[in-house]
This record gives structure tokens, sequence and C-alpha cells, in this order.
């Protein structure tokens, strides 16, 4: 009695479960056959929901969005008061300065006036762009070309600079082109400083991006993070143009690391310097005046050809010879 039972339960069991697999089935197919003759229906279905949706959660996060807001701009109230109390500090530190900049000005100025000095510096207000293409096949190691020229007013010597700092220096200008010797270059040698302490020394290029520091002295103060900046001392470049940062070295080499990535130059602008010209350059001419008439001063005078003693006349001597021919007549009769 209690097998039949058990198996009659089992078998509705699985009767049922099945008579439901099957309407599950046939309710699928019944959904999918009408969804795939009626797309049109089930979009507009779908996007009047989705509307719906977001117009009702547009709705309900209206009150977060209002807490969210006044909670910004309660925060915005207070951090505009701390940067306006910062900003008064600074104008007031920003006045200070300023004045102090004028009496030095004025100080300055007066000081200039005093030694009658002419205010001037080395560079040129105008620069001149140009386009950076690297050599290959070039006399140097390390060089580029750049498409200005002598027409444009670039000569030998000139400064090549980027935003970053110094690039080169014209090497040979010609017409329309002209070439730039890196500061890395085996070749390049420029007169340096440092803008901490002044001290001077040699750049050397070794054709890498850190170039070495050569004929340091031994009371120089150099240290490790100084900005090298050329000095001028050359008289081939200007004074102040940014170079690099001073790296020391384990070994105490000190190494410059270039303030420009020469690898990645495009546009450089050229500075039209003019050195100090040598005085057997630029001799000075002085016009000659009518009575006194004077050389150029660089021309060392003769001076008078020096007369012997002996070849002056005495006075007496004339006063005898006045006196002989004035007692003897023209025919040679004495009277």
């Amino acid at each position: 009695m209690l097998s039949s039972r058990t198996n009659n339960k089992s078998r509705t069991k699985r009767r049922n479960s099945r008579l439901l697999l099957g309407g599950l089935l046939l309710l699928s197919l019944v959904l999918y056959f009408i969804t795939l003759g009626n797309d049109d229906a089930f979009r507009k279905t779908r996007d009047t929901a989705e509307g719906f949706g977001a117009k009702t959660l547009t709705y309900l996060t209206l009150p977060v969005r209002g807490f969210e807001n006044l909670v910004g701009e309660i925060r915005g109230r207070f951090n505009a008061h701390s940067e306006n109390k910062k900003l008064r500090e600074e104008i007031h530190q920003l006045s200070d300065i300023k004045a102090r900049a004028n009496e030095l000005e004025i100080k300055l100025s007066r000081l200039q006036a005093m030694l009658n000095v002419v205010e001037n510096t080395d560079l040129r207000e105008r620069k001149i762009a140009a386009r950076s293409v690297s050599e290959v096949n070039g006399p140097f190691a390390n060089t580029a070309l750049i498409n200005v020229g002598a027409v444009q007013g670039i000569s030998n010597g000139d400064a090549v600079m980027t935003a970053d700092g110094l690039y080169g220096h014209v090497i040979r200008a010609g017409n329309n082109s002209a070439r730039v010797l890196k500061l890395e270059d085996l070749n390049s040698r420029i007169a340096v400083m440092s803008k901490q302490s002044q001290a001077r020394a040699i750049l050397v290029g070794n054709n890498s991006r850190y170039p070495q520091l050569s004929y340091l002295s031994s009371d120089s103060d150099w240290s490790d993070g100084d900005e090298v900046l050329t000095s001028g001392d050359d008289g081939l470049l200007p004074t102040g143009l940014p170079v690099g940062k001073l790296v020391m070295g384990a070994n105490g080499v000190a190494n410059v690391e270039l303030f420009v990535n020469t690898s990645f130059v495009d546009w450089v602008w050229v500075y039209p310097f003019d050195p100090v010209t040598k005085p057997e350059d630029d001799p000075v001419l002085v016009i000659p005046d009518s009575d006194n008439a004077v050389t150029d001063l660089d021309t060392p005078k003769e001076s008078p050809p020096s007369e012997n003693v002996s070849d002056i006349p005495s006075i007496e001597n004339e006063s005898e010879t006045e006196t002989e021919s004035q007692a003897v007549p023209s025919n040679g009769d004495p009277l």
C-alpha cells in the first residue's frame, strides 16, 4: 500500500513538471512569434517605458540634486572666503615688493647717471624664428640645419634658443640657411657660470646630453643643482642664457644636464648678437685739420731727423763771412 502511494505521488510530480515545462516552452514560443511580427510595437512600448522611467527618476532625484547644489554652494563660499584672504595677503606682499622695486629702480637710475652708464643688454629685442632639422651627414656629430641665413640677418656665432634654453650657436651661415652646432657636440666649447655663485667654467661637449664642466678653479663655488648660464666671457654668446642644471658625480666630475632635449626640437629662434669688436678691426680715424694735419692715432709718429751740432754754423762764423764779403769788391781788388 505505501509503496503504491509513493509511486503514484512520484508519477504525479513528474507529470506536473512536464506539463509546466511544456507550458513555459509554449509561452516562450508565443512571445517570440509575437515580438517577431511586431517589432515596431515592441520598440514603442520599450521607448515609452524608458521615457516614463527617466522622468520619474528625474523628479525623484530633484531633492537630492538640490541638496548637493546647496552643499556645493556652501563649500564654494567657504573656499572663496579663504581664497580672498590669501589674495589679500599676496596683495600686501606684492605692494611691499613693488615699493622696494621702485626704490631700487630709482637708486639704479641715479647710480647709472652718476657713473654715466649706458643701459643696454647683449640681446636684441628682435628674434628670428626658424625651422630646425637634424643634419645626418654633416661635418660634425651633432649639428642641425635651420631655414634662415644671412638674408634674414643671421651671422656666425649667433645664439640659437628654444623655449627651454640654449640649443647651440651658428657656426656657418649661408644665404637662406645656417648650420647650428649643438651644445652636446664634441667640438662645442662655451663659457658658462653658476647663477647662484657666479663661478666660471667652460662647458665641453661629449656627444651626450650631459656635457662636462672643465677648467674649474680650486676656489670655485659649484654646488649640485646650480643653474648654469652663459657667462659671455668668451665674447661669442650673450650673458645669461639658460643652459642646464649642474649634476655632481660620485667621482667629482661636474656634468650639466641640458634644459633642451635636442632630439625633439622642431622650432627655434635665433638671437642676432654683435660681439665686442677688436681695436685692430675698428681703428680710430681722425680727419686731418687744415692747420695741423693729424694721421691715424694708431700710426706712430716719426720723429724729425736729428741734426749734428757740428753741422750748425755758429753766429761768429756767419758774421765773419758777412764782413769778408763786404770788404772784397766784385772785381777782386782790395779797397
